[in-house]
């Protein structure tokens, strides 16, 4: 079988089991199994597959038929244009989250500011990261209450080269801060208990459900981030909050329950993801 025929045929699959992304996955999984650039597979399109290279093609697709996550098979995802390490003990980094990356670099007045960041639930690592690799002279702490999600970040940053510009602890929410950072960010878990059974099995099923899972409400985390953040003597210029598409107006309403928004100019923004969702509120604190 040529290697075209190959690819040919896991994309078929993977479209009759319904994967919206199979093309592109057989792809990835061809370039990965067979350790070929994107390069490579156009170049070798006609070259004959040996029957142990078909019979390797064959179990990464069958593994994500069952609806293994890309991610986890290839070890990795890119994200701001980063490659991050990825493991079952952590989020799949998405998109939508680069808008809360974006958001604040927006707010930052400047980039060459030496800054400091608080990532809280940090899992990857990845909002952390790539707020670092633009902002050269700032330095960060990410936390999460995940032992394996923080050797995972670690070895992110490690591999990145950014090691020395940043730390990570073990810790639930903000009970290891106190104030003081100059940016504040999260994406911290925001479904309702009752809502994992309609979200997507790739996600469900292979993503840790302690970073999924807030608690009944939803809105767990953000009433103990919110909580604690309103006590702070000092508290962050900046601060963004990624939550569910639908949930913009009950996390305001927390964070104006909790009395945080006594110390902003008004309620936040709300940054709209790439498919235009509400994603990300962003606070901008009054200096006094």
């Amino acid at each position: 079988m040529r290697l075209d025929q190959m690819i040919a045929g896991m994309s078929r699959a993977l479209t009759q089991e319904g994967i919206e992304t199979a093309r592109l996955d057989a792809r990835l999984l061809a370039c990965h199994g067979l350790d070929l650039s994107e390069t490579d597979i156009i170049l070798q399109f006609d070259r004959a597959l040996q029957p142990e290279e078909i019979s390797l093609l064959n179990e990464l697709v069958e593994r994500r038929l069952t609806r293994e996550p890309i991610a986890h098979i290839l070890g990795y995802r890119e994200f701001w244009g980063l490659p991050f390490k990825v493991t079952a003990d952590t989020l799949v980094p998405r998109p939508d989250s680069e808008t809360l990356v974006a958001g604040v670099l927006d707010a930052v007045k400047s980039k060459q500011a030496p800054l400091s960041i608080v990532d809280i639930g940090t899992g990857t690592g990845c909002l952390l990261l790539s707020l670092l690799s633009e902002l050269p002279n700032a330095f960060g702490i990410g936390s999460d209450i995940s032992s394996a999600a923080l050797t995972v970040a670690r070895q992110n940053a490690l591999d990145l080269g950014f090691s020395e510009r940043c730390a990570f602890l073990r810790a639930s929410y903000a009970e290891a801060f106190c104030g003081g950072m100059d940016i504040l960010i999260s994406n911290p878990p925001y479904l309702a208990a009752d809502e994992m059974g309609a979200i997507e099995k790739d996600v469900a099923d292979y993503d840790p459900t302690n970073a999924l899972v807030s608690g009944e409400t939803g809105l767990e985390a953000y009433e103990a981030l919110f909580s604690a953040i309103a006590g702070w003597d000092v508290k962050p210029s900046i601060m963004a909050f990624e939550f569910g598409y639908r949930q913009a107006e009950a996390v305001r309403a927390v964070a104006r329950k909790s009395g945080l928004t006594s110390a902003i100019d008004d309620e936040g923004h709300i940054l709209k993801d790439l498919g235009g969702q509400n994603r990300i509120l962003l606070l901008q604190i009054r200096q006094n």
